[in-house]
């Protein structure tokens, strides 16, 4: 485990390296216009999904907890929302509620990210207003198919 977790740290430095190289180099870094908002109280979710969207040029925003992401949604507005469904205080289902209900996020995109895995809590999430579900845990390239092919949608 721990060899993981220096390679890993190894591939965010050069990764680091080569966003700050054509920062230099060419005084932009073209990102993707839209953000996405990662909302989970796991710090090593945020750290993954980082790793794999920020490569792909997306902008990438983070919330711990609903309610520190509710604040970055309504100043923030990304066009897509990472949540994770079980959370100290208030629930994924609960914020997805929420932006359903907002009128100015009622159509912001939602992939619910969960280890709860029956049928029923995927139509729950479903029910609340989520786009799409994925179970934890999921497979990094199954994930960013899912990502673009709903980004794409609303392109």
């Amino acid at each position: 485990m721990t060899e993981c977790v220096k390679v890993y740290d190894d591939a965010m430095r050069i990764g680091l390296a080569i966003v700050v190289f054509l920062l230099l180099e060419y005084g932009v870094f073209l990102m993707n216009t839209s953000p996405i908002l990662i909302v989970d109280d796991d710090p090593q979710v945020h750290k993954m999904l980082g790793a794999v969207l920020t490569p792909k040029q997306y902008s990438i925003l983070s919330a711990g907890d609903a309610q520190e992401a509710w604040g970055i949604l309504k100043t923030k507005a990304p066009r897509l929302v990472l949540l994770d469904i079980m959370m100290p205080g208030m629930s994924g289902i609960e914020l997805c509620k929420m932006i359903r209900e907002d009128q100015d996020l009622k159509d912001t995109l939602v992939l619910m990210i969960s280890a709860k895995d029956s049928q029923t809590d995927r139509l729950a999430g479903l029910q609340y207003g989520a786009d799409d579900y994925v179970t934890k845990p999921f497979h990094v390239s199954t994930l960013v198919n899912k990502i673009e092919h709903m980004l794409s949608k609303v392109a």
